[in-house]
């Protein structure tokens, strides 16, 4: 039986996050290499990391339109501080989001963006605010999915958080 996606709306706190970029590689390792080169800068007993034990892949929202080619992959902090060269500030404005949780094979993964976008595409209300990154959350425990080969993943588990506006009345 086929799981039902949903597709929510949720609020999202403005946060600050460190992070390293990466461009979109054939062998889907970018996210991966960022990862290690930023837990290497970043150590996950820095006492600057936010609470809650999530990775972030940000995402410039007016790629989705085209081709998705540079991604940061970071993690919230509660001050800059000092930041390593390589690593880049971002300051995420919050905002109301759309959201779907990923969690199975990467088949249901490829259907829960199909189902994100198409939801979008079929708001009466919402569309998705390109000025801004969308991200998508990923969990440090039980396993972080950032230290696994991509092809070696057989469950992706993270939530998709795209921020939206309302659509202007015509």
């Amino acid at each position: 039986m086929q799981e039902t996606i949903a597709v929510e709306l949720v609020e999202v706190a403005p946060f600050k996050a460190l992070a390293v970029r990466t461009g979109m590689t054939p062998d889907k390792s970018g996210t991966r290499v960022a990862w290690s080169k930023l837990t290497e800068l970043l150590p996950l007993d820095d006492t600057r990391l936010a609470a809650g034990r999530s990775a972030y892949v940000f995402i410039p929202q007016e790629q989705w339109g085209k081709e998705v080619d540079t991604l940061w992959v970071g993690l919230a902090v509660s001050d800059f501080g000092d930041v390593p060269d390589g690593v880049e500030k971002l300051e995420v404005s919050g905002g109301l989001c759309a959201s779907a949780r990923v969690h199975g094979d990467e088949k249901q993964m490829w259907r829960v963006y199909e189902t994100m976008f198409s939801w979008l595409e079929q708001s009466q209300d919402y569309e998705l605010d390109t000025g801004v990154l969308g991200m998508e959350t990923v969990p440090l425990e039980p396993i972080n999915a950032l230290t696994i080969p991509y092809a070696d993943i057989e469950t992706f588990d993270f939530t998709m958080l795209y921020p939206v506006r309302k659509k202007l009345a015509v």
